[in-house]
């Protein structure tokens, strides 16, 4: 059964829904270097890693130079760290490396402009980037939509057929992101067959502010819970 996890945890409410809701993980965007909705301060994010539950995988989100993402991985303490910046092949393996031994998995964004398809990498390709990404020692290949206007977080859905080539691909887990709502989920989980999915905008009614009911139904969506679409 697929995965979910939802990003963007503001407060201990936003947590309560989430697990509530069934949620595997939540993501806390952490000291972002671009300006996002949702982004926290370590110290917050660290206070929140602590209130989860044992049982939710606890993610922090982040991007900029890696000796600056070692550090915030080390004082907020998640069970993953997210890179979701714009981050070379060397860059990934330094972040790999520093935080061997502390017990913290990295994983990796491929963001993908929906206007050109083009991959935010060194090597545009989304599907060839995919598998440079695989062998840099990460541990689960993020997939997501990337606009003029946002890095993340953007609401409009990606090419499933182009993710789910990249799934196809690579020895790797791919979690799904971009525009992916209670509505078009089953589909995306049909088309791409991916192990996780992250959804921010698509159980909010604004930024940063959670829907419980909106979180329920894309759970729901996503693991088939009363059937699929």
């Amino acid at each position: 059964m697929v995965r979910v996890k939802m990003c963007g945890m503001m407060n201990r409410k936003d947590l309560i829904f989430a697990e509530t809701a069934g949620a595997d993980a939540v993501g806390f965007v952490t000291e972002y270097p671009v300006p996002v909705p949702w982004n926290l301060s370590r110290e917050q994010a660290a206070e929140l890693v602590l209130a989860a539950s044992p049982f939710l995988t606890t993610v922090a989100v982040v991007g900029g130079p890696p000796d600056r993402m070692i550090r915030i991985a080390r004082a907020v303490k998640p069970k993953i760290l997210q890179l979701h910046g714009d981050e070379t092949l060397n860059q990934i393996e330094e972040v790999v490396v520093g935080l061997k031994g502390t017990g913290i998995r990295v994983i990796k964004a491929l963001r993908v402009n929906v206007d050109t398809g083009k991959a935010r990498f060194d090597e545009t390709d989304p599907v060839k980037a995919g598998e440079i990404l695989a062998g840099s020692g990460i541990g689960a290949l993020v997939v997501d939509s990337q606009t003029s206007s946002m890095p993340a977080g953007t609401g409009v859905a990606l090419d499933w057929d182009m993710a789910a080539k990249i799934a196809s691909r690579i020895n790797l887990p791919v979690i799904l992101a971009g525009g992916l709502t209670a509505g078009n989920v089953p589909a995306a989980v049909r088309k791409v067959k991916p192990y996780a999915l992250d959804v921010i905008s698509g159980v909010e009614d604004g930024p940063g502010i959670k829907n419980p009911e909106k979180m329920e139904a894309f759970v729901r969506a996503a693991k088939g819970i009363g059937g699929r679409a």
